[in-house]
């Protein structure tokens, strides 16, 4: 079945590989086991290009569960069409919610921001962007006031912070379920260098840098919006904020492996079969 470009498959191929156990000797008998856990590796089909346009680049790149893409780009490539092209005219993902961080937009990005959620009624919008930006466009009628007046849709759950950034990511959440990390070096805009992107279905990725982009949301959120004057964070204090969020997490879920039974206690419980 193939919805908005993802392909989702069987395991096909999965088992095809070789094992091999020479020169193993077991020290003791293990004991049998009732429970099999059956977890898929994660084995890409790499796809890797090199393209001088956004748009061509939208029309050629295959999305699936089962590759990603690696490519350089040239300096007439712009982030922001891409993105536009690959929603809009290709129709290769359906957004449900997406995250952008990168160090700079312009107008034109903003408009293909607001095309992909109207055209998608997108969700929730987070976009992270640098103090390099925003101590640029802050002045009355620049791009700060340009990037509120055009992101305030009805139906669209909007955060924008501004802070010490200088990643280049956009995570896309599907409505069909899916997820896409896009990362390289290049921003929304073209700067006439060689820049190089990423593409990846992987969920794990996708959830370590959605749950970064949030936690600086989380902190910084609108303190630019409704502010008399608008601040940027950075260096120091805006690590500190994510680092410590980051450890909240990590001692909660500490707390609650402590909480779990142990080995001994679940090896004592009756068996569940596994089934796939």
């Amino acid at each position: 079945m193939d919805v908005y470009g993802f392909d989702f498959g069987d395991f096909g191929g999965a088992t095809d590989f070789e094992f091999c156990l020479d020169g193993f000797e077991p020290t003791s008998k293990p004991e049998p086991t009732e429970t099999g856990i059956y977890t898929r590796p994660i084995v890409y089909k790499p796809q890797v290009c090199c393209y001088d346009h956004a748009v061509e680049f939208a029309e050629d790149i295959e999305l699936s569960n089962e590759r990603e893409t690696f490519a350089f780009v040239s300096g007439n490539f712009v982030f922001g069409d891409f993105m536009e092209a690959l929603v809009i005219d290709q129709r290769k993902l359906s957004v449900k919610r997406m995250s952008i961080q990168t160090l700079s937009m312009n107008d034109e990005n903003i408009d293909s921001i607001r095309n992909i959620c109207e055209w998608e009624q997108v969700e929730r919008l987070d976009v992270v962007l640098s103090d390099y930006w925003f101590a640029h466009e802050r002045k009355k009628g620049g791009l700060v006031d340009y990037l509120f007046d055009e992101l305030d849709l009805d139906g669209l759950d909007l955060h924008v912070a501004f802070c010490g950034t200088h990643a280049k990511v956009w995570t896309v959440e599907t409505k069909a379920g899916n997820v896409l990390t896009v990362q390289g070096s290049a921003n929304l805009r073209s700067s006439g260098n060689i820049e190089q992107m990423h593409i990846s279905p992987d969920r794990g990725l996708y959830d370590f840098c959605q749950s970064t982009i949030e936690k600086m949301v989380d902190v910084y959120d609108v303190v630019n919006q409704n502010a008399r004057k608008r601040k940027s964070v950075r260096r120091t204090k805006l690590w500190r904020a994510v680092a410590e969020q980051a450890a909240a997490e990590d001692a909660a879920k500490a707390a609650a492996k402590a909480e779990a039974p142990s080995s001994a206690e679940r090896r004592a419980e009756p068996a569940e079969t596994i089934r796939s």
